[in-house]
């Protein structure tokens, strides 16, 4: 059964000036996203996991209300399929969430990034 199923879409721009700043860039991800940005394309990369961070919470129903950017990081497998780790088991809204069965998609432009969540439930 599904939980929620969210979208979000950003600006690359928008992304690329903001991680100029390093307070936002150590705000919005984790060490190993930004690592993992080094390897490609950073700002179209880093804004695909804002994106996907946005539309996991708007498929929990939540918003930030309550989650933190760095409460999850948006990491890729081996063959690069994204998936959110939950990095804050202790958030009464994470606790609970299996990431096997968290499915993320995202999609970028030379402009845009943008991400879909589907959470599912038993």
């Amino acid at each position: 059964m599904i939980k929620g199923i969210g979208t979000d879409i950003v600006e690359i721009d928008r992304i690329s000036n903001a991680i100029k700043k390093d307070f936002f860039l150590k705000k919005a991800f984790s060490d190993i996203e930004i690592n993992m940005a080094e390897a490609g394309n950073r700002d179209s990369f880093l804004a695909g996991n804002f994106a996907t961070k946005e539309a996991f919470v708007k498929a929990l129903g939540l918003g930030f209300r309550g989650i933190g950017l760095k409460d999850l990081e948006v990491l890729r497998d081996e063959y690069g399929k994204p998936f959110i780790k939950i990095c804050n088991i202790s958030n009464i809204h994470l606790k609970d969430i299996d990431e096997a069965k968290v499915h993320v998609s995202i999609s970028n432009t030379k402009t845009l990034a943008i991400s879909t969540v589907v959470i599912e439930s038993d």
